[in-house]
C-alpha cells in the first residue's frame, strides 16, 4: 500500500510539474517578441490618408474592417457578423456588426463609427487621396462636386449595431471594397485634429494590436496585444517589433543571426537563399509601372512612350535581375486577380496587349518620335523610391533604354518613398516608377488610376477613347458581367497601346520567415496578420 500510495503521489507530483511546465512554456512563448522588417516608412495611420503599402499593412494589424480575407483570398466577416448579399437589385447592403468590439480606449465600436468614417473620407475638406474608391456609394459624386453635403452620403445606422450602405448602382466588387472599410473614432479626430494618425499617441484603434513608438518619421515601432480586442484570447504573440530596413543585405544578415523572424528579401540574395526552408514566395496583386509626365511635350509623344515600352525586356528583368518570383507584366491588371465570367480564363490570358520585347519596333517608334519632335535626342530622369528593388528596376530600365535606344539620355533618381510620393503628387518628375496594389478583385481598380481626373494619374495622361471605355466599365446598371469584362479588356488594351501607363512587372512577395513561427500567411491580396502567428 505504501508503495502504491508513494507511486500515486509521485504521479500526481509529476503531473503537476508537467502542467506547470506547460503553462510556463506557453507563457514564455506569449512573451517572446516577434521581430519583423518592412522596407519603407509609413505615411499615416489615419484610414483617410493611409495611401501607401506600409500604412495599409499597419492598419491590417491595428484595425478591424467590415470584411477581411482569409489566407486563400476568400472574403470573410470581420466587424460584420456575416458576408451579406445585397438587396434592392444589388444596391443596398445591410450589415449587422459585432457587439463585442471595443476601441483601444475601452469604448464600444458601433455602426455610427463607420458612418462617420465614410462621410469624413468623401468630404472634400478631408482631402482624402483616394476618395474615389468610395464612389459606388449613393451621392458620392454630388458630394465631391460640392453639390450636396457629406451628410447625404448613402450610409446610415438604423440601430447601434446595424450599418446600411446604399449604392448609386449595382457594384459587383463592392464586397471586396469593404475589406478596406475601417471605422474612425470621431472623438479622437476632434481631439487631435490634423495630427490624427500621425503618431501612436494620436490614434484610437479596434484591432488585435495597439501601436506604440510610432511616428511618420519612425524607422521602428511596436505592436502590443490589445486586451480589449474581441478575440484577444486567440492572439498568441503579445509583442511585435518592426524595423524599417531598406537594404536587403542587412535583412539577410539579421535574419541569419536570429534577430529577425519575418522580413522581405530582394535581389541576388533570393538566389543565395534559394535552398533555405525559411524562404517563401507569394504572388502579389502589385503592378509596377512607369508613368511619363505628359506636361513634358516630349514625353507626351505617343511614339516615344511606345518606344520605351517596346525596349523593355520584362522577362530578363524578372528572371535575371529581380529573381524573386516576380512576373513580367502581360497587362496592366495582375495575373490572378480576375477571371473571365464565361470561360474562367485569367484576365491576363484574355488580354491581347503588345508588351513583348522588340528592339526593332522600339527603334521604329523612336525614329518616328524624333521626327515628330524635330530633335535627334531626348533626355529624361526616372524617379524611384530608395528601396533595393525599385533602385534595381530603375537602373535596369536606364541600362536597357540607353542600350536599345542610344538617342535617349536617361538618368535615375532614387529618393525615400515618402519623398517620391510627394514629388509624384506635385507632378515634379519626368518619369516615375509606380506600383499599385489592391484588395479589390476587379480590373477597374487598376484601370481607373489611368483616368484623366484620378488622383493617382500623376502623369496627367488623357485619352478620349480610354475615357469612353472606362465610362462604360464604370456604368454597371443593365450591363452583364460578361459585357463589362469585355469593356475592361478593351480599356486595358487601349491604355497599353498608347502607352499611357507602361506596365513593367508584377511583384512577388519573397520573404524569410522563421521556420519556428507558424500562422504567418501572406496572400496575393494582403499581408499576414500577426494575430494568427505563433511560436512553435
Amino acid at each position: 500500500m505504501k508503495k502504491y500510495n508513494s507511486l500515486g503521489l509521485t504521479c500526481i507530483t509529476l503531473t503537476l510539474l508537467l502542467a506547470a511546465c506547460g503553462q510556463s512554456t506557453k507563457a514564455a512563448t506569449n512573451q517572446r517578441t516577434l521581430n519583423v522588417a518592412v522596407s519603407t516608412e509609413a505615411r499615416s495611420l489615419d484610414p483617410a490618408h493611409a495611401v501607401d503599402a506600409t500604412s495599409g499593412a499597419i492598419l491590417q494589424q491595428i484595425m478591424t474592417p467590415l470584411y477581411d480575407h482569409d489566407k486563400s483570398g476568400k472574403i470573410i466577416p470581420a466587424m460584420a457578423t456575416k458576408v451579406v448579399k445585397p438587396t434592392d437589385n444589388g444596391k443596398t447592403y445591410t450589415l449587422t456588426l459585432r457587439k463585442d468590439v471595443k476601441w483601444s480606449d475601452g469604448t464600444p465600436v458601433t455602426a455610427k463609427d463607420f458612418v462617420y468614417s465614410l462621410k469624413r473620407i468623401v468630404d472634400p475638406k478631408t482631402k482624402t487621396e483616394f476618395a474615389y474608391q468610395y464612389d459606388a456609394i449613393a451621392n458620392y459624386q454630388d458630394i465631391v462636386d460640392g453639390k450636396k453635403s457629406p451628410d447625404t452620403l448613402g450610409v446610415s445606422a438604423p440601430s447601434k449595431y446595424v450599418l446600411k450602405i446604399q449604392l448609386s448602382q449595382p457594384t459587383p466588387y463592392f464586397s471586396s471594397q469593404m475589406t478596406g472599410y475601417y471605422p474612425t473614432n470621431e472623438a479622437a479626430v476632434k481631439r487631435y485634429g490634423k495630427k490624427f494618425g500621425s503618431s501612436a499617441d494620436k490614434i484610437v484603434t479596434n484591432g488585435a494590436y495597439k501601436i506604440k513608438n510610432f511616428s511618420t518619421t519612425s524607422d521602428s515601432w511596436d505592436y502590443v496585444k490589445d486586451p480589449n480586442f474581441y478575440a484577444a484570447k486567440t492572439v498568441k504573440i503579445n509583442h511585435v517589433h518592426v524595423n524599417v530596413l531598406k537594404d536587403s543585405s542587412t535583412v539577410d544578415n539579421l535574419f541569419a543571426t536570429g534577430k529577425l523572424d519575418d522580413a522581405p528579401l530582394s535581389g541576388n540574395l533570393i538566389q543565395k537563399e534559394a535552398q533555405n526552408p525559411a524562404l517563401t514566395k507569394t504572388p502579389a496583386a502589385n503592378m509596377n509601372y512607369l508613368q511619363l509626365n505628359t506636361k513634358n511635350p516630349q514625353l507626351n509623344n505617343v511614339n516615344l512612350r511606345r518606344a520605351i515600352s517596346a525596349a523593355l525586356d520584362r522577362q530578363s528583368l524578372t528572371s535575371k535581375v529581380l529573381q524573386d518570383g516576380s512576373q513580367p507584366a502581360k497587362s496592366f491588371v495582375p495575373k490572378g486577380l480576375k477571371t473571365n465570367p464565361t470561360t474562367g480564363k485569367d484576365f491576363t490570358e484574355d488580354a491581347k496587349t503588345p508588351l513583348t520585347y522588340s528592339p526593332t519596333k522600339a527603334k521604329a517608334y523612336l525614329k518616328a518620335a524624333l521626327k515628330e519632335l524635330n530633335t535627334d535626342s531626348i533626355s529624361f530622369s526616372i524617379l524611384t523610391s530608395d528601396v533595393d528593388t525599385d533602385k534595381q528596376v530603375g537602373e535596369y530600365i536606364q541600362s536597357q533604354l540607353t542600350k536599345v535606344l542610344p538617342q535617349l539620355k536617361v538618368t535615375v533618381s532614387s529618393l525615400p518613398k515618402m519623398t517620391r510620393i510627394q514629388r509624384s503628387l506635385d507632378g515634379k518628375f519626368d518619369a516615375v516608377l509606380m506600383s499599385w496594389n489592391s484588395t479589390i478583385q476587379d480590373p477597374s481598380d487598376y484601370l481607373n488610376t489611368a483616368t484623366a481626373d484620378n488622383i493617382s494619374n500623376f502623369s496627367k495622361f488623357s485619352d478620349e477613347q480610354f475615357t469612353a471605355l472606362m465610362k462604360k466599365v464604370n456604368t454597371t446598371t443593365g450591363q452583364s458581367a460578361t459585357a463589362r469584362y469585355q469593356q475592361e479588356l478593351a480599356a486595358n488594351a487601349r491604355v497599353i497601346d498608347v502607352a499611357g501607363y507602361i506596365p513593367v512587372f508584377q511583384s512577388a512577395n519573397s520573404r524569410l520567415i522563421n521556420t519556428k513561427v507558424g500562422g504567418l500567411h501572406y496572400s496575393m491580396l494582403q499581408p499576414a496578420e500577426y494575430r494568427y502567428a505563433y511560436f512553435k
